[in-house]
Order: structure tokens, then C-alpha cells, then sequence
């Protein structure tokens, strides 16, 4: 595992960039963090047995050095149900990247799963110049950027050490379940979140910010569904 982690890292440090959307859902997946399930296409050939194989609906996500904001880019298209609508996506991705990104290098089209039911949180963390490495959850999508409900916590800290952190979001309640909606697996969130908060620690210095977002809190378990990595040079 060390090695895998540190062949990732390196690649990416050697050509003094960020690594990219797959160089960082290797890298999450390898420090044993669960990752709802994924292919590298690099045609839209490739995007389709990728999609046959995952099976349907699939998200189709850019992955280039040159791209951390997806969405800012046209780089992310949810929500495909056949081949068709893969080779759409999959072409509409290239064909955005080139009109707003020009001369961006293409690493190629990341097919994953589409994760469906479960809650909406974001994982994440960064190497605070003051207070060394910090480790950051929330719920995510309006609760994150309206009202800014996120808990930060020094690293490293425990599952029990955070699973109280996650007991002190405004909307912690919603995890509990709600309108017929099954409660969160609290403890594997918990587990999850003091997992990042180690990886945070253990590669201080080196990454200055990792974002899993979104993250979804399922009945049972916890999967991350993306993952940035920003690297100090």
C-alpha cells in the first residue's frame, strides 16, 4: 500500500502539479478508504464497456493535471442510463475541456458508479500554516454553502472523537433520519472521517488540502464519490 501511495504522490510532486481526479481516488482507495466503484476510458469505446461494466446510471467526470474545479469546466455530466447517452457525455466532456481549458492535457474520462439514497456529507482536510492538520466534515449541498454547517477538528482524531464532532452539526439531525428516510451509519462515518483526519497527519507537509465531496453516509457504510488533492510545493 505505502508503495502504491507513494508512486501516486510522487508522479504528481516530480511534475509539480496536482494529481488528478483518478491519480486521487487511487490514492483515497489505497489508503483504505472506500470509493464508490470506477474506470479510466480514454475513449468513448472505453466509456461504455466501462459503463456495462459498473452498470447504469454512471457519471462521467474529466480527469486532466490541468482541471481541479470540474463542474467550472463542463467536466462532469450525472445521471446516464445507456450507451448512448454515455457517448454524449463522454464527447461533450472533451469538446467542453478544449473550448475552456485550451491546450489542457487529458489524462481521460473517469466512468463511476452513481451513488443513489444515503446522505450527502463532506469529508475533507488541509494543512493549517497555524495550527498544523486540520480535519473538516459537514453535511453537504445547501447545508455547507448557506449555512457554512461544518465541524473542524485538530488531526488526528479517533472514531469516538469523531463521531462527537459529527453529533455538533447544526443539521446532525437529519443523519439520524427523517419522512421514512433510514438513519446514517453514524459509526462508519465516524470511522471515515478519523481515517481522513490519519491520512491528514501522515502526509502533512506534502498535501495541502484533500475535499471528498461528495461523500455519501449510506443506512450501511460510507462511500466517497470524489476526491481532491491539493499538494504544497
Amino acid at each position: 500500500m505505502f508503495l502504491l501511495l507513494e508512486d501516486i504522490l510522487g508522479k504528481a510532486i516530480a511534475e509539480r502539479r496536482h494529481p488528478t481526479l483518478y491519480e486521487a481516488l487511487r490514492f483515497i482507495e489505497a489508503y483504505g478508504l472506500s470509493v464508490a466503484r470506477y474506470r479510466l476510458a480514454r475513449s468513448a469505446d472505453e466509456a461504455v464497456e466501462a459503463a456495462e461494466e459498473l452498470g447504469y446510471p454512471v457519471v462521467l467526470k474529466v480527469s486532466s493535471p490541468d482541471v481541479i474545479h470540474k463542474t467550472e469546466v463542463g467536466g462532469v455530466v450525472v445521471g446516464l442510463k445507456g450507451p448512448k447517452d454515455v457517448r454524449r457525455a463522454y464527447d461533450s466532456i472533451v469538446s467542453a475541456l478544449k473550448g475552456r481549458v485550451p491546450g489542457a492535457r487529458l489524462e481521460g474520462i473517469v466512468v463511476q458508479e452513481m451513488v443513489e439514497g444515503g446522505y450527502e456529507v463532506i469529508v475533507g482536510g488541509l494543512d493549517d500554516p497555524q495550527f498544523g492538520p486540520v480535519v473538516a466534515v459537514g453535511l453537504g449541498g445547501v447545508y455547507v454553502e448557506v449555512f457554512k454547517d461544518v465541524v473542524f477538528e485538530l488531526a488526528p482524531i479517533s472514531p469516538r472523537e469523531a463521531l462527537r464532532s459529527i453529533k455538533m452539526l447544526k443539521a446532525a439531525r437529519i443523519l439520524e433520519g427523517y419522512r421514512g428516510k433510514p438513519p446514517a451509519d453514524l459509526y462508519a462515518l465516524a470511522e471515515f472521517v478519523s481515517k481522513v483526519s490519519q491520512l491528514i497527519w501522515d502526509y502533512r507537509g506534502r498535501i495541502k488540502e484533500l475535499d471528498l465531496n461528495p461523500t455519501f453516509a449510506m443506512a450501511k457504510g460510507v462511500v466517497a464519490a470524489d476526491a481532491r488533492v491539493i499538494l504544497r510545493f
